[in-house]
């Protein structure tokens, strides 16, 4: 093993981070490009979302995979070959001559992004080891954060100056230069001779894809399809972990959920994704809709909360550092629930509620931060050295499923914006209350 550094390098900070940033922006651009997709590729709507559902369930398929892939292959080789799909797939999205080669494209992009963060923990694991996690992922995390919040309105303010085409091959570029930066950046790592699991990984990909797929789908399709997909997917996920726990080589090492403090980590990943991307869709639905202010305004918005989680990585990193990662996860999620309240309890848009609102996006930005940057961290505090490759599989996966279901709940939800507001604060409650009792347990194990 590599020899264990108390920090990553800016050489090697910079790689990460490129390969970090890449994905997250992607995904949170295509939104507000489709409208232009569409006009240009002469579908609907409705039909260009199959670039952002494809990508999307090819992403959980990549991110399932990627822990027997990182020991088989190694996690720089895994690194360098998802960032060089990554790319190519880009440029064919931006030069897609018809509708069916772009969302192909994005199936491809979306399952090479599904390895690539994966890979970079991993990496960042085998640098600075569990213990220095929390100060790494404080930085190369914090696209996850606010990536999602600036997307958005990046690609707004873009997309009519440069086309959609533009931002998809503005991908080549920065993975090149992340090429360029790579030697010396990064430990090299050596592939296991192990088998890769494909016994496993078959109900694995169907349950976790299905499950996301029915999460999706709530609100847009009939309730009856949605419980027989949903069905599938849960007897096909405990078939997997039937297979993956006796397995003499396991996929995604399950048996790891045997330990409560890793279990309660990755049930706040779960709900730290709802309330993050379930209130990135409410603040904007609640200023286009109930406010009835255009759109960039929602930009404005979520990028000020984006800056919020910005300013609390330092704390994270520094003053901070020796603090219980569940106990600022816990007080994260109860500034986050505050944030919210404050932003879904307007109903006027006056100097004064601009004021309130743009206080409210901050505080849930430093709160949201703080419980995400440490909801990723936190489980490499609880697991051995051996079991460091699984977590951002698991990590990712439970971000993923829980800011799905946190956006198709706000998308199907019909009362109030405060009604609204109170549910994501109940959500935060919950976590915060488990993460409570986890710290509790562990004062009086000692």
């Amino acid at each position: 093993m590599t020899a264990l550094l108390s920090h990553l390098s800016r050489r090697t900070t910079t790689v990460m981070l490129l390969a970090a940033i890449l994905p997250l922006l992607d995904s949170s651009l295509v939104n507000v490009l489709l409208p232009a997709v569409s006009a240009d590729m002469e579908v609907t709507q409705r039909t260009a979302q199959l670039g952002i559902s494809g990508y999307m369930l090819a992403a959980t398929a990549g991110i399932v995979l990627s822990t027997t892939c990182l020991r088989r292959f190694g996690a720089r080789q895994v690194f360098v070959a998802s960032l060089v799909v990554f790319a190519v797939a880009s440029a064919v999205v931006g030069l897609s001559w018809a509708f069916g080669v772009f969302v192909a494209a994005r199936v491809f992009q979306g399952a090479a992004c599904g390895f690539i963060m994966p890979a970079v923990q991993a990496l960042a694991a085998e640098i600075v080891g569990r213990e220095g996690m929390r100060a790494a992922l404080a930085t190369i995390g914090l696209p996850a954060v606010i990536a999602p919040a600036f997307g958005p309105l990046v690609g707004g303010l873009l997309v009519g100056a440069v086309g959609w085409r533009v931002l998809f091959l503005v991908n080549v570029p920065l993975v090149l230069l992340a090429m360029l930066l790579l030697p010396g950046a990064l430990p090299k790592t050596a592939p296991a001779r192990c088998p890769l699991g494909l016994g496993q990984a078959v109900p694995a990909l169907v349950g976790m894809v299905g499950l996301l797929w029915a999460i999706t789908s709530i609100g847009a399709r009939p309730a009856p399809w949605i419980l027989v997909i949903l069905g599938i997917a849960l007897v096909s996920t405990l078939i997997f972990v039937l297979c993956d726990s006796r397995a003499t080589v396991p996929l995604l090492d399950v048996l790891v959920y045997r330990q409560v403090p890793f279990c309660i980590a990755m049930l706040l990943c779960f709900i730290v994704g709802a309330v993050f991307y379930g209130t990135l869709l409410s603040t904007s639905i609640h200023i286009q809709g109930d406010l009835r202010q255009p759109a960039w305004v929602a930009g404005v918005i979520l990028g000020v909360q984006g800056a919020g989680a910005w300013a609390v990585r330092r704390l994270v990193k520094g003053r901070w550092k020796s603090v219980n990662a569940f106990v600022l996860i816990a007080y994260g999620l109860l500034v986050a629930a505050v944030g919210t309240l404050g932003l879904q309890a307007l109903s006027t848009w006056t100097a004064s509620t601009i004021v309130l609102a743009l206080l409210s996006s901050a505080i849930r930005g430093l709160g949201l931060g703080a419980a995400t940057l440490l909801a990723l961290s936190a489980a490499y505090e609880v697991v051995s050295h051996e079991k460091t490759q699984a977590v951002g599989a698991h990590s990712r996966l439970m971000l993923q499923l829980g800011g799905a279901l946190g956006a198709a709940g706000v998308g199907v939800w019909h009362g109030s914006a405060l009604g609204l507001g109170l549910g994501v604060a109940v959500c935060a409650l919950i976590g915060a209350c488990g993460a409570g009792l986890l710290v509790r347990a562990q004062h009086q194990a000692s």
